[in-house]
């Protein structure tokens, strides 16, 4: 027996992990998706922000003994800005008790930074790097010439390097996590890859933004499906690559005899085919109300920062700005018609009374300079005409 779908309900849960973009962009175009489905890396400067974090915490061995401390010795780095997303303070902050007192220490190690090379444009870099793997006529850089980007030197210039294996385990794992980081996707990406790759889709969040959405079949063909159950099956590739390289976990029980948390959570999308029934329908209908009421006061305002920057010396170039909200009005009334023909009627709610009293008094002001500017916003502002 056919089921009437009025659309698809998509379900997807992005967990946390990270993939190399190259492998991911790899499996898009088996997948017969574009760049545009796949998150742009991070630019240079981006990742070394946020790749200075692999050494926040880092715990080093604990001292038995140290000239002046009462007890052994509790040591990590610590990661302090300088210049915030451009230059930290790497620290040792040492605790455990002096003079028969909790004492803790800390002391200035090394600077890193991000400081690109005058020879080398790293902006230029992050482009080749990402059409490389769309298209063959550009060569994939080197990332030796990222590296370069980075700099760890001491605290002061006059400073010397007391543990140079403390010095070079800390210079290898920054650069190690900056180039992974300038060369991933990570979840943060992909959570906001999705939002925009369901919304070119048609797509309305549903139950209240927890990782629901409403895809409506505009069409009888349901041209989207496939593009929907092909992004499915990249982003369950994502989740299968991170819970592969989690680790394992042997026994149920651990060594003190507690189950241990075996079960773990995945990234996943997936598509399911929403059937004609009044109350599903009514749910739907409800969540895609308050999500296009949401939407609508966004239009509306908006616009109304559009009437308080109005200049009565650039009319032209206001209009044209004006035919630019007109196009977006028309969408707007497109899909709510549409929508409204999948789901059932949807109403447009009035207008915020602080708005309307607002826009009210600019179209008063306007309307000495301008009739037809005027007569334009009202429109504009107006989406129950046809």
């Amino acid at each position: 027996m056919e089921v009437a779908v009025k659309g698809h309900l998509v379900l997807y849960s992005v967990i946390g992990g990270r993939i190399n973009y190259g492998e991911y962009s790899t499996r898009a175009q088996q997948q017969g998706l574009g760049k545009e489905y796949v998150p742009l890396p991070r630019r240079p400067k981006d990742a070394f922000a946020i790749s200075k974090d692999i050494l926040q915490n880092m715990q080093l061995p604990r001292l038995t003994e140290m000239e002046g401390w009462g007890s052994a010795v509790e040591r990590r780095i610590t990661i302090k800005p300088l210049k915030k997303g451009n230059e930290y303070a790497v620290q040792l902050e040492l605790s455990g008790t002096m003079r028969s007192r909790r004492h803790k220490e800390v002391q200035n190690l090394y600077r890193i930074r991000f400081q690109t090379p005058e020879d080398f444009d790293s902006t230029q870099w992050w482009k080749d790097y990402s059409n490389s793997f769309w298209n063959e006529e550009v060569e994939q850089p080197s990332d030796e010439q990222l590296r370069n980007c980075v700099e760890v030197i001491p605290y002061w210039e006059d400073q010397a390097i007391d543990n140079i294996e403390l010095f070079m385990e800390i210079t290898t794992a920054l650069l190690n996590e900056f180039v992974a980081v300038s060369t991933s996707v990570d979840a943060t990406m992909l959570r906001s890859s999705v939002t925009k790759t369901l919304t070119t889709l048609g797509g309305l969040p549903f139950k209240s933004g927890s990782g629901a959405w409403f895809i409506p079949s505009i069409t009888e063909e349901n041209t989207h499906l496939d593009t929907l159950e092909n992004y499915s099956s990249l982003l369950n590739y994502f989740g299968d690559r991170n819970a592969l390289n989690r680790e394992t976990t042997p026994t149920y029980f651990d060594d003190n005899g507690k189950p241990r948390k075996w079960y773990r959570q995945q990234s996943n999308l997936r598509v399911m085919g929403y059937i004609d029934n009044e109350r599903q329908l009514e749910y739907i209908r409800n969540d895609i109300q308050n999500a296009l009421s949401n939407e609508i006061a966004d239009y509306q305002v908006k616009l109304l920062e559009l009437s308080n920057n109005f200049n009565d010396e650039k009319i032209e170039e206001f209009e044209e700005r004006l035919n630019l909200v007109h196009t977006e009005r028309q969408d707007l009334l497109d899909r709510l018609s549409n929508l409204s023909s999948i789901v059932g009627d949807i109403t447009i709610p009035e207008q915020f009374p602080d708005i309307a009293e607002e826009f009210s008094g600019r179209l008063s002001t306007i309307g000495e300079v301008s009739d037809s500017v005027t007569v334009r916003l009202r429109g504009l502002m107006n989406l129950n005409q046809d």
